[in-house]
């Protein structure tokens, strides 16, 4: 039923390889440490004070914890839903938007939240992937009933945001912002497979060593 390629993960889309590691991450990391505020910390999810005191890999991390089955789930979906930005772009493409997107997305949260707040999930990513799409439909590479569609779960997405104080708006504006702009990029300047593939590879160690961190680096003394 499927090619032999998606048989084994390493033959996999890159979208459903970040899907199985962040519900990895969920169902070890975070039960390892806790299904709490603390343990969602100590898992990586960005934290003002402790980013403050060094720890920039949570800007990277937060993209992969989340704060429940539901937060999880709902998110996941929404990446799944989302396939169409690697098929359309290439995977070098995706993985870049869909990294940068969510670092983005953590930074102007960080610029606005108090230094206290916990801020997760993969929300600020997902609306890089959408932003991408989006562009796409503005630039009218895809047809106009997409550009549409679009629009209208914007508007709804919008009224969700602002009238749901657990919804970080501002990981989900940084995030689509950096994904029109990345799509912008890679569709007016340059697509050059090389230039892309260094920054999804640059990316990719980058969020590889941040995960790696949030193992193992205790929480600053504060």
């Amino acid at each position: 039923m499927f090619p032999r390629s998606l048989t084994s993960i390493a033959g996999w889309p890159a979208t459903w390889k970040i899907i199985l590691i962040t519900v990895a991450w969920y169902a070890v990391v975070q039960t390892v440490f806790g299904h709490s505020t603390a343990g969602d910390a100590r898992a990586g999810a960005m934290v003002g004070i402790f980013v403050a005191h060094g720890q920039v890999f949570r800007l990277l991390t937060a993209t992969f914890v989340h704060v429940s089955v539901a937060h999880l789930l709902v998110n996941m979906i929404s990446l799944w839903t989302l396939t169409a930005v690697e098929s359309l772009l290439g995977t070098n493409v995706f993985l870049t938007i869909y990294f940068v997107s969510g670092l983005f997305g953590n930074v102007l949260t960080l610029a606005f939240i108090p230094d206290n707040d916990v801020s997760a999930g993969a929300s600020g990513a997902i609306f890089g992937l959408f932003g991408a799409m989006l562009a796409l439909s503005l630039l009218r590479i895809l047809p106009a009933a997409v550009r549409t569609q679009l629009l209208f779960i914007l508007a709804i997405n919008v009224v969700l945001d602002f009238t749901n104080h657990d919804i970080n708006w501002l990981a989900h504006l940084g995030g689509m912002i950096a994904g029109m702009l990345i799509t912008l990029i890679y569709v007016k300047t340059s697509q050059r497979p090389s230039v892309w593939r260094i920054a999804a590879g640059g990316m990719s160690v980058l969020t590889a060593i941040s995960l790696v961190a949030a193992l193992f680096v205790p929480l600053p003394g504060i």
